[in-house]
């Protein structure tokens, strides 16, 4: 059974988030309307992103233990 995710779909997951939080602050993001956001922010997107992951990683386990295998 295998408990975490493989590690190039974390490494794909980190990427996605990244380029979304950098897009805003390139031109193509200036290009179609996109505002950088101020830093005050960015402690708020990391703390709801982290607890994202462990929501999401607490029900799959809670899944696997009330059905005995995951999906």
């Amino acid at each position: 059974m295998q408990s975490y995710a493989a590690w190039p779909l974390m490494l794909m997951t980190f990427v996605i988030m990244a380029i979304g939080i950098a897009i805003p602050f390139t031109p193509f993001g200036a290009y179609i309307g996109l505002m950088p956001l101020p830093l005050s922010y960015f402690p708020w997107l990391v703390a709801i992103l982290l607890s994202y992951c462990v929501l999401t990683q607490g029900i799959k386990m809670w899944y696997i233990r009330r059905f005995g295998k995951w999906l």
